[in-house]
């Protein structure tokens, strides 16, 4: 009983290009989220010109960040998939 309950779990439930690309989506969607709610909280505060331009430097630089990353995911999984 135990050997084919091991066994079923060491296989993958999803491909690598469906994984890759499901990734890469969930952080685009977050980089996207992060700019936006960012900007939203920093318009709400109280805050003087150069607290505003840091806290709005500070947010697209985390945004990009999650973007870039998820550009990279994408990239991977096309030369993933190109060498197979």
């Amino acid at each position: 009983m135990f050997p084919e309950l091991f066994r079923s779990l060491g296989k993958p439930l999803t491909s690598e290009s469906h994984d890759t690309s499901v990734g890469s989506l969930l952080l685009y969607v977050a980089g996207l989220l992060v700019f936006v709610l960012g900007t939203l909280k920093l318009a709400g505060l109280q805050l003087t010109e150069a607290q505003l331009v840091l806290g709005l430097l500070a947010t697209v630089c985390a945004a990009l960040q999650l973007i870039v990353l998820g550009l990279l995911l994408d990239i991977r999984g096309r030369l993933r998939g190109r060498r197979e």
